[in-house]
């Protein structure tokens, strides 16, 4: 019976199951797991290694926590989703076989409630009947189409798709592709093919044309945060509105501006816009005092009504689960008059929320949730324990974030590699108005629910907060040092950093040494950073077909070659530990988001390449920039430390750089006379051709003989493939290859396997 299991070895398997669901992720982790558990055995049957694990449990207990963790790794991988014979992603293939462009209509039903993306599109899921090929190209006799099964990923412009709702059933043209995975290999970047398998999708519809077909059904719960979301905007304005409504239903139910977004992750407050432990302990707080003077039984069914209705309208995020669970957990508890034991708690909604789920292990929010949930449980006491100089008004404010954040950083700076400084200041200066706006808002949801205009009218009396709060996160934001660029840590790097957090949690002795601990942990984040800035020197392509991005890297200062995509941009500085960008160039006259840019990672000065084009908005950017910048004249080399850039052609560029011992050659292609152009220039030979346009003529092989070529595409026509293939010319398509990186050891390195047959 579990009742005679010993309390340790019940805790031991459940860490067992969970490091299981973790270790699947890691290549090569059965053999961790074997390791491991080999070892304690062997250890727990050593004559002194008894002495050392008294307090551990016994070899039988270890052998089984081992085989639960084996079975939790094979779960794992058996509820892992896998496409059908008849999912949709398999057209992509077929109309690859029958030399068609991807064009389809896609016939289907609405299943999530759109929501925009950084591109300005609406993004949502659609559960697929049928599909029609409608190429030009096809002929009425060769018209592929069927029935299919599956998901499909949609993005459509907001003008034509603003009124889509769950349910609806619709059909939309467009290219249907399958996602290529990214970050494998250099930086740890968002995996969308991944991130779509884990929600049982293996495709995607970049769609342009919609036709509804029904309208579906008028009422469900994405119809109540719409009705709580249109209360608020209707009381506060668009940008105000939609924050307040986060704060009530979290930032993956409502459409927050991008720019808000990242604003608040900046100052360390990405935790006030998603459904978390911090939201549910308000509203429970607040629900449990409002029926204070009601019987208990009644008390705590309206508490857990409130977690309950939270959870759901938060769209069942798992960090909002795992809140409400915990909730309820104590809700229990306090009904049954016994005393919460958290960690055993956690512990317990951690194994059943996998069980139920084993795929939410890959989730970030699921990550960060539990691991800051757990610092609040072991370490928030003993730090405001230790914080008795300061009034007591500031203890737990300051012990709080402090404790969540030290349990949150290792990983979050594994994936994001940025490090917000005033993290800790602006969570004590904002917790007032964000327990405000959060309560406030929750009252106005169910105002709304009631009556749209009542709710409307409550959040009016929320204006002046939200503005204050807005007011207070971008004045943060924008002092000096606000986020530091430390790179992203290794796993190994990570693995430490919480053996040592749990050390100081654990034991005494190390208690009394956390300082020391700490000197260590920060060695361990900086001295590898510092190490690397000072050793580094390579150039990587980024992964965007619409405008040609470069960075450079170099002890002597950063180089980046066009802003196409500021979020791609920042977010590879941010992981590469990169807090500025020495020297900035612009030879696309799209490379209009500079300002942006520099408001995350300032820029110390800026180059154009001279165009004969005339760009009002380029030229407003240029004046709002608080930077030196200058033109690149033609023939006329500029370098920074190894590197020398000369501009060989202004109109459309043709840049030259010289990385030390390697030469590079990039020439863009918006006219056809580059071709004409090249054929009569004299051009040296280049180490690499890194060519952006739609057309390359296979005759410039033969005048400039290229050692290597990287094309920004999305795709290469076949018959240049093959034309390189024959030359024995290495080439890169960054449409499929993702990142190209180039260092003075390992020449050039695709991000992705080449071989994979990702779309777009």
């Amino acid at each position: 019976m579990v009742s005679t299991v010993p309390r340790n070895d019940l805790v031991l398997w459940a860490i067992a199951f969970i490091a299981g669901c973790i270790l699947t992720l890691v290549q090569g982790g059965w053999l961790i797991v074997l390791g491991t558990g080999g070892l304690c055995w062997w250890l727990r049957r050593q004559r002194w290694g008894r002495s050392l694990w008294l307090r551990l449990p016994t070899s039988r207990s270890v052998a089984i926590a081992t085989v639960v963790a084996l079975l939790a790794m094979s779960y794992l991988w058996l509820r892992t989703p896998q496409p059908t014979v008849t999912d949709i992603s398999g057209v992509v293939r077929r109309l690859a076989d029958l030399n068609l462009p991807p064009t389809v209509a896609v016939t289907g039903v609405v299943q999530t409630t759109p929501l925009p993306n950084r591109a300005g599109r609406l993004r949502f899921f659609m559960a697929v009947e049928q599909y029609r090929n409608v190429s030009q190209q096809a002929s009425q006799d060769a018209l592929l189409r069927g029935r299919a099964s599956g998901r499909l990923y949609v993005t459509l412009p907001g003008t034509i798709a603003a009124d889509l709702h769950p349910g609806q059933r619709i059909e939309v043209k467009g290219t249907l592709y399958r996602p290529r995975p990214s970050g494998s290999r250099f930086i740890r970047t968002f995996n969308f093919q991944r991130q779509l398998q884990l929600q049982n999708t293996f495709a995607g519809l970049t769609g342009e044309e919609l036709r509804g077909l029904d309208h579906g059904s008028g009422w469900g719960l994405w119809a109540i945060r719409q009705r709580i979301t249109a209360a608020h905007r209707a009381g506060l304005g668009d940008r105000h509105g939609s924050l307040v409504s986060a704060m009530v239903l979290g930032s993956r139910a409502v459409a927050v501006p991008f720019e808000l977004r990242d604003a608040f992750r900046r100052v360390g407050l990405s935790h006030a816009l998603a459904a978390s432990g911090f939201h549910t302990a308000i509203l429970l707080t607040v629900a449990l005092t409002l029926v204070r003077p009601f019987p208990e039984r009644w008390r705590y069914s309206c508490g857990g009504g409130v977690l309950i209705l939270f959870v759901c309208l938060s769209g069942f995020a798992p960090s909002a689960i795992r809140a409400g669970l915990m909730g309820l957990a104590s809700l229990a508890a306090l009904a049954g008059n016994q005393k919460v034991q958290p960690l055993g708690a956690l512990l317990a909604i951690a194994c059943g929320m996998l069980l139920y789920n084993p795929l939410w292990i890959e989730d970030i929010g699921f990550q960060l949730s539990f691991l800051a949930t757990l610092g609040l449980i072991v370490s928030s006491q003993p730090i405001s324990d230790r914080l008795d100089w300061c009034p007591g008004v500031l203890r737990n404010p300051l012990a709080v974030p402090l404790a969540a954040t030290i349990w949150v950083f290792p990983l979050s700076l594994a994936i994001f590699g940025v490090f917000p400084v005033y993290g800790l200041l602006a969570n004590v200066l904002t917790t007032f108005l964000l327990v405000m706006l959060t309560v406030g808002g929750f009252i106005s949801a169910l105002g709304a629910l009631l009556l749209p205009t009542i709710g409307a009218s409550i959040a009016t009396v929320l204006y002046w907060p939200t503005e204050l709060l807005v007011w207070f996160v971008q004045h943060i934001g924008q002092w000096p040092g606000a986020t530091i660029a430390l790179g992203t840590l290794g796993w190994g790097q990570v693995v430490v950093l919480y053996a040592l957090i749990v050390l100081v949690w654990w034991h005494p002795w190390w208690q009394h040494r956390w300082l020391a601990v700490f000197t260590v942990g920060l060695a361990l984040v900086v001295l590898p950073f510092l190490i690397r800035q000072q050793m580094l020197f390579q150039a990587t392509v980024l992964a965007t077909t619409r405008v040609p991005m470069l960075v450079i890297q170099q002890p002597a200062g950063t180089i980046a070659l066009n802003a196409g995509d500021p979020h791609v941009l920042t977010a590879f500085l941010a992981q590469e530990g990169i807090n500025r960008i020495d020297w900035a160039i612009a030879s696309d006259r799209r490379s209009q988001n500079w300002l942006d840019v520099h408001a995350t990672t300032p820029l110390r000065r800026l180059t154009t390449v001279a165009t004969a084009n005339s760009d009002p908005a380029y030229q407003q950017m240029l004046a709002a920039l608080p930077v030196e910048h200058h033109t690149l004249l033609p023939q006329q080399p500029s370098r920074l430390g190894n590197v020398e850039i000369t501009v060989q052609r202004a109109d459309p560029a043709i840049l030259r750089f010289n990385l030390g011992r390697s030469d590079w050659l990039f020439i863009s292609d918006p006219a056809a006379d580059q071709h004409h152009w090249l054929r009569g220039a004299p051009v040296a030979t280049p180490d690499v051709l890194w060519w952006w346009g739609r057309r390359f003529d296979l005759q410039l092989l033969e005048h400039i003989q290229p050692k290597a070529i990287i094309f920004s595409q999305a795709r290469l026509a076949p018959q240049i493939s093959t034309a390189l293939q024959q030359k024995n010319i290495p080439y890169f398509i960054v449409g499929r290859d993702g990142e190209i990186r180039w260092t003075p050891k390992t020449a050039l390195t695709a991000n992705l396997d080449a071989s994979n047959d990702g779309i777009f």
